[in-house]
């Protein structure tokens, strides 16, 4: 919340949004070309006129050189000097058309040859160039950039020369080091030292203009006088020092001078470590000493009276000296102490540790409320766990703190579950709205758009997200909140990405786009857009729809779906006592039933074809494989190979699509004729015939509006096409109250502490059956969640870790996935790092139905273990390199779906199918099998 509100506090996001849309605007007086472009079409005395409106008159009123101004000047310039020029075009009112010249087009090398032609470049410097311009998109290589470049490379060679010459090389402030013989005499001793000198920095255009033997000249005359000078330093230093000296002795002096560099950062020589000890320590008290390049490191015992106690904290004081002006007092023999130092060092250290300790405080205390502390007893039972975790420090660092509260708040748990008793009651049975308070204290508005499919009832909600200052984008799949960013950014908003297994981040951004589970409830925005609002009638997930509309901090909440959801969202309009618009939209384009079942041999281009499994969809794939280029959605497929295969549709890179009813939601494809391979599903707990809302989801999909101007909606055989023709025309299923409800966290540990339990299977359970609201509500069905409490009790781990991990997205059918998320868990309990070890891969793409299966299954291991690294990202460390391993895989799959045929294997030994075989093993397998069971049924006969 407090990122979101700073950036809308920002200027700068308001001055680039101002920028962009004079950029906007000004396109319309040059062809919608940008100014860049435009502005080469507008006549010289136009130009002209334009300087003197802006008050420019000293400039020469050469057409070339005033484009080139006017360009760094709309470039470089506030937006109120881009205002003044579109007010210049506007009040002009011509628009600058022109000719615009068809340039020709050439590959990189044909470029970068044809222009070598305009260049006087030798061989060498002509396969310089090549390498320079080897990896530049052909249409960014000028002639401008290349007599550039060889410029540089003329120069660059030219350097090589002289430093050769000069015996020396040019240093990064183009100054030239070289190293010189100087002359020490020092307490009747003679000795010659090696040093590394400079010269003063060389301007570029001395360097670049001015003759070799010029610049040979001048920079060898200044060595001599750098030199001279060095010597002279050296001479005037040696004269300086004290006889006798305060602190070294001659033998010591001599041996400094001797050991010193030949090149050093400190302006005085630098003193043995164990001599500058033995000073320092004449001055102070120290536990350490470290030198470093340019500063000394001094550790001394320092101690603070905490507050409210007279305990006292002892701690190492760490002091940074400049390890320069601490020789330079010593060399010249000066009498130093470091009491102000100490004194500065320490009223600075103790005070930033006094405001973590108060911060700290103030957290405990918020744990305690109930217990009504005063301060001396809430500093103490804080004390008791600090002292242990901070031995010599006052760095109170986030997982210190985190430990302290965690342990202050089991120190308090028993005090804290009398009090608590009595809450329970309170909390049982409560009004399910107040707990969203930042959405009660809005003067909040709902507006419900309903209507069919291709109606444009999200479009309209996205356009009014969009020019909205803030805004919040809830999608149902993280597929759709990937392409709710991207719109989003393509548009110019600068916008956030949250969904449980990838966050991207930009600080400017006012927008947010996120999977509906990952609403952040403390962040208030002008609009949030809630999609698919008909899934809150879903039997899982309903629950995030409904407390998304209750608790979304938006002044304005837009809801998208179907009609039959608009019963239930007048009824909870009602319990919240908000205004509710309502929006009904029509479909673009018509959409047709075709009469008769339409035969595969008379499938078309452009045709999705609707199966409701895994097994389906790969079968059909190499039926229409012999005749089409085919692309495949199904659910288990990860979100960035769908959207793949959709593209791959959508460009015609292939024919037709096989897909499940994946594509039903928020997927828009060029498709003209759904036809259905069959009507019936299995919906998790039976085999049943397709509802009227499902076959309205899926056939709506056809005929996109823009790109056919009537979709077409069949079936592959007679007993799918009467499913479809029956529910074509029925109006779906109204959906009705009560909602589903989520247990949060808050919800669980009150419970757990109430029942004195750790098991987060017995704490949902009693959630399920007994929580009570006021209001159109009940607890959510947390079948999914049960199964993954009944593993995560396994494990010795506190319940708001059971929670989020009972919450990660799992597989549960899945062995592979079970075993990857029990092997996470036990990490986790024995607080250990968690490595991702990517499994190997033979060859380049699958060859079965289960190998890709089991590939489908790692991209799903990975997103286990994104998901888990966003809240333990103490423990995952490997978030990078499962990311890097997820495209791998993805592109696995990806080549895997491509091929026209997988072979199918027996489940048993693992032989190779017959093509499109009705079993799942192999003849073999099947004899022993049934002579093994037809031998037992004699014997018991």
């Amino acid at each position: 919340m407090a990122t979101l509100r700073v950036v809308l506090q920002f200027p700068m996001a308001k001055k680039n949004k101002k920028n962009s849309k004079i950029n906007q605007r000004i396109r319309k007086y040059f062809d919608d070309d940008p100014f860049d472009v435009g502005i080469e079409r507008v006549p010289s005395e136009t130009l002209s006129e334009l300087f003197g409106a802006l008050g420019l008159y000293d400039i020469e009123h050469n057409k070339k050189l005033m484009v080139k101004t006017l360009r760094m000047i709309w470039s470089e310039a506030e937006s109120a000097m881009r205002q003044d020029i579109l007010t210049f075009f506007e009040n002009h009112g011509e628009i600058y058309q022109g000719e615009k010249k068809e340039l020709p087009t050439f590959d990189r090398e044909s470029k970068i040859e044809m222009l070598l032609h305009e260049l006087d470049a030798s061989n060498e410097e002509a396969v310089a160039l090549y390498d320079a311009f080897a990896t530049v998109r052909s249409k960014k290589i000028t002639i401008e950039k290349m007599e550039s470049k060889l410029a540089h490379i003329r120069y660059e060679k030219k350097r090589e020369a002289l430093e050769k010459e000069l015996e020396g090389h040019f240093d990064i402030d183009d100054s030239f080091e070289f190293n010189a013989s100087l002359k020490y005499e020092v307490y009747g001793q003679f000795f010659h030292k090696i040093l590394t000198l400079n010269t003063k920095p060389y301007e570029y255009e001395f360097l670049s203009s001015a003759s070799f033997d010029e610049i040979v000249a001048k920079i060898a005359e200044d060595k001599m006088k750098t030199v001279a000078l060095k010597q002279e330093q050296i001479d005037k230093f040696i004269a300086s020092l004290k006889s006798p000296h305060a602190y070294l002795t001659q033998e010591q002096i001599v041996t400094a001078l001797r050991a010193a560099p030949p090149k050093s950062p400190l302006k005085y020589p630098l003193i043995g470590q164990k001599i500058l000890k033995k000073i320092v320590a004449e001055k102070i008290a120290f536990k350490e000493l470290e030198l470093h390049a340019q500063e000394m490191l001094v550790k001394i015992e320092e101690s603070v009276t905490l507050p409210f106690s007279e305990i006292e904290l002892f701690y190492n004081l760490e002091l940074h000296i400049d390890l320069d002006g601490l020789l330079e007092e010593i060399w010249h023999a000066r009498r130093f102490d470091f009491d102000h130092l100490v004194k500065e060092a320490k009223k600075e250290h103790e005070e930033e540790f006094l405001k973590s300790l108060e911060t700290l405080v103030e957290e405990c205390a918020r744990y305690a409320t109930l217990l009504h502390l005063d301060e001396e007893q809430l500093h103490q039972k804080v004390y008791v766990f600090l002292q242990d975790l901070m031995p010599y420090s006052l760095n109170i660092t986030p997982k210190i703190s985190r430990k302290v509260i965690r342990r202050f708040i089991h120190s308090i748990s028993e005090e804290l579950i009398k009090k608590q008793r009595h809450e329970l009651l309170a909390r049982t049975i409560r009004d399910f709205k107040n707990l969203f308070p930042m959405a009660r204290e809005m003067r909040r508005k709902l507006i419900l758009h309903i209507g069919p499919t291709n109606s444009g009832k999200t479009y309209t909600a996205m356009q009014r997200l969009k020019n909205a200052d803030t805004g919040y984008y809830l999608a149902p799949l993280r597929l759709l909140a990937l392409e709710g960013y991207e719109g989003l950014r393509e548009q110019g908003v600068d916008s956030s990405l949250i969904t449980g297994e990838e966050q991207i981040i930009d600080e400017d951004a006012t927008h947010i786009s996120s999977t509906i589970e990952m609403m952040n409830y403390e962040v208030d925005v002008d609009v949030c857009v809630i999609d698919e609002v008909q899934m809150i009638d879903d039997r899982d997930r309903g629950w995030a729809w409904a407390n998304a509309i209750i608790g979304a901090p938006a002044k304005e909440i837009i809801m998208t779906g179907s009609s039959n959801s608009k019963e239930a969202i007048i009824a909870l309009a009602e319990y919240l006592g908000e205004e509710l618009e309502i929006v009904e939209f029509e479909r673009k384009n018509p959409l047709s039933l075709l009469e008769q079942p339409t035969d595969i041999a008379d499938v078309e281009e452009g045709s999705a074809i609707i199966a409701f499994s895994r097994k389906d969809v790969l079968r059909l794939k190499q039926t229409f494989s012999k005749n089409f280029r085919v692309s495949v959605v199904y659910g288990n497929l990860s979100p960035e190979v769908r959207r793949e295969e959709a593209r791959r549709f959508r460009e015609g890179e292939t024919q037709i699509l096989i897909a499940t009813d994946a594509i039903a939601m928020g997927m828009n494809l060029p498709i003209k004729t759904i036809l259905f391979s069959k009507a019936e599903k299995f919906d998790g707990i039976t085999q049943r015939n397709l509802f009227p809302s499902e076959v309205h989801q899926i056939a709506g999909r056809a005929g996109r509006y823009g790109l056919s101007e009537e979709g077409y909606v069949g079936a592959l055989n007679p007993q799918a096409l009467k499913i479809v023709k029956k529910n074509f025309h029925k109006e779906a299923k109204t959906i009705g109250i009560p909602f589903k409800v989520m247990a949060n966290l808050e919800h669980i540990q009150l419970v757990a502490k109430i029942l004195e339990e750790n098991s987060l299977e017995v704490v949902l359970s009693f959630f399920v059956k007994n929580m009570q609201f006021n209001g159109p509500f009940y607890a959510a069905s947390l079948d999914d969640m049960l199964e993954a409490s009944k593993i995560v009790d396994r494990y010795d781990l506190d319940i708001a870790m059971k929670y989020h991990l009972a919450c990660a997205p799992l597989t549960l059918k899945s062995p592979y996935i079970i075993e990857a998320y029990e092997s996470y868990i036990y990490a986790l309990e024995q607080k250990q790092p968690v490595h991702y070890l990517p499994p190997t891969l033979l060859g380049d793409h699958a060859t079965t139905s289960e190998e890709l299966l089991r590939a489908e299954d790692m991209v799903k291991e990975i997103s286990l273990y994104l998901w888990l690294s966003y809240r333990f990202s103490e423990y995952f460390v490997d978030e990078k390199k499962a990311r890097e391993y997820r495209t791998v895989l993805n592109r696995y799959i990806e080549k895997t779906l491509h091929q026209t045929h997988l072979v199918q294997s027996c489940k048993l030994c693992g032989a190779p199918l017959p093509h499109n075989s009705k079993y799942a093993i192999c003849q073999s397998c099947f004899k022993k099998n049934y002579t093994h069971q037809s031998r037992g049924r004699k014997r018991q006969r």
